[in-house]
């Protein structure tokens, strides 16, 4: 089934970036994202090429791979925040670790999208993504140019002043209020004014000026105002009610102002919240965040299950960390706020620091009884002016990596001590000769320590600058099967016999 095309509100054209260091693939991309018109895409294959757009070039948005050589996406991201702030970034990737979605999304970038599966829903994904990352920065930057446009009208006065009575008659209006409302100050005075407000907010309206008493004289409330345009505008006041002393009221005295950009923003910081939020409600592994106080303010799903503990009785709670570990404490997120330190945790181990992250390991028993080993990262949280306000932190169960491990060194203990055993001479060598390593025997025979043996040619351990004229280990490359050498006068003579390594870069 073909894809409905996408439909874009502004009919300018969106001028786009795509980086991939391959060129198949890029190639693939920019088709599908101009096949609507609505796009026009320039290609690159490096970052560093990309740079070189940008510097000559105006686009809308920028759509990087995650993984190139030299500079990948993350850092070019890193780099275009620099230097051109926020405009849009969207980044590709073919890999869905949680760290990386962090990183990116500390980063800057504005949507993280995954490759795999089928191409079409993939860059039908990402073309809504752009479409959406264009447009909010579109609304942003109007937005930006509004602010400034109303900061410069109410520069000298930026309070709307007026006074009422209780019969709602406007006693004094100043001029940003009359400017507010179109209307001329010598035609507000003296009359009844009363904003249309639409009808959800009036029961709100009534209730709060009933509020106003001689003992409680002042209120705040924010609410919406239908204006002479049509146009509806949030307001937000504080009032101040005069009475007599019979407790009649005398008049309001409202001062205020126009808050819409401000419940805006506020609506776009809480959808951005919320969006921050579904990401690390989707991740797989276990993950959670404390403020800087060490209350809980995130605890997904995952965390849910290892734990047991449903989100509602954590959040807003102090201390997590019973909760989590038992006994144990602290979390490797109240490391990173300073709240404890590497030395007083002796529960996790490998604990250590990159890329401003902390990790460790910690087993743990969980919910069910069952004992696992997880790994824990955790990162800051910045504040807007780049303070710390909290701590993320992501635990994966790597139990089975962890055995997977024992049963490898296992194996290899197995192997070693199975060689050492053999009475006969056992050596493995690379293709160029250079010596492995060889068994106990081959040692004894040789009268040399591994440390002397280990990295050098095999011939020059018997005093040829060359190889041997008839070489048991040249012969088996050239074959790719087991040769066989009569005897050669090494120590005493003895029989060589020389097998590939089936997929290995070494002979034994």
């Amino acid at each position: 089934m073909d894809f409905l095309e996408p439909h874009y509100p502004n009919k300018q054209k969106i001028s786009i970036l795509y980086i991939d260091d391959e060129p198949a693939l890029v190639e693939i991309g920019k088709l599908f994202l101009q096949r609507g018109g609505n796009m026009a895409v320039k290609t690159a294959t490096s970052a560093e090429e990309a740079l070189s757009l940008l510097a000559t070039a105006t686009f809308d948005g920028v759509v990087s791979d995650l993984q190139m050589p030299g500079m990948d996406g993350i850092e070019l991201l890193r780099e275009v925040r620099r230097l051109y702030g926020p405009l849009p970034f969207i980044i590709l990737t073919g890999k869905g670790r949680e760290e990386v979605a962090i990183e990116a999304l500390n980063a800057g970038v504005d949507y993280y999208l995954q490759k795999g599966g089928a191409p079409k829903p993939l860059f039908a994904e990402l073309e809504n993504s752009i479409i959406q990352a264009v447009e909010k920065r579109r609304i942003a930057r109007a937005l930006e140019e509004s602010e400034e446009r109303y900061r410069t009208v109410v520069e000298d006065q930026t309070e709307m002043i007026c006074w009422f009575d209780s019969d709602s008659v406007i006693l004094f209006a100043n001029e940003a209020f009359c400017r507010h409302f179109g209307m001329p100050g010598e035609e507000m005075v003296g009359r009844r004014f009363t904003p249309r407000i639409p009808p959800g907010e009036r029961d709100r309206l009534e209730r709060h000026f009933a509020s106003l008493t001689p003992a409680h004289p002042a209120a705040h409330i924010d609410h919406q105002v239908i204006m002479p345009s049509g146009e509806v505008r949030w307001h937000g006041w504080t009032d101040r009610a005069s009475f007599d002393g019979a407790g009649n009221l005398i008049r309001v005295q409202s001062v205020g102002r126009d808050i819409t950009d401000y419940k805006r923003a506020e609506a776009e910081s809480l959808a951005s919240r919320q969006h921050l939020k579904d990401v690390i409600e989707s991740l797989p592994d276990p993950t959670f965040a404390i403020d800087a106080d060490g209350r809980v303010t995130l605890w997904n799903r995952q965390m849910e299950r290892l734990t047991g503990v449903p989100a509602a009785g954590v959040i807003g709670q102090p201390d997590c960390d019973p909760r989590i570990r038992g006994q144990v404490r602290p979390v490797l997120a109240e490391i990173v706020l300073g709240r404890a330190s590497e030395e007083t945790n002796s529960h996790h181990t490998a604990i250590r620091w990159k890329d401003g992250s902390l990790t460790g390991e910690i087993t743990i028993t969980t919910g069910d009884g069952e004992e696992r080993v997880l790994q824990g990262r955790a990162t800051p949280l910045r504040g807007p002016d780049g303070e710390t306000v909290g701590a993320i932190e992501s635990l994966r169960d790597i139990t089975d990596i962890r055995a997977g491990e024992r049963t490898l060194h296992e194996a290899n203990a197995l192997l070693e001590w199975t060689l050492d055993a053999l009475p006969e001479i056992v050596g493995i060598m690379r293709p160029d000769r250079r010596v492995i390593r060889y068994n106990r025997a081959g040692y004894g025979a040789l009268g040399m320590t591994p440390e002397e043996v280990v990295g050098k040619p095999c011939y020059s351990l018997i005093g040829r600058a060359r190889p041997c004229e008839v070489c048991a280990t040249g012969t088996a490359l050239k074959t790719r099967k087991t040769e066989s050498v009569g005897f050669v006068e090494i120590i005493g003579f003895v029989e060589l016999h020389m097998s590939p390594g089936r997929g290995r870069k070494y002979i034994p």
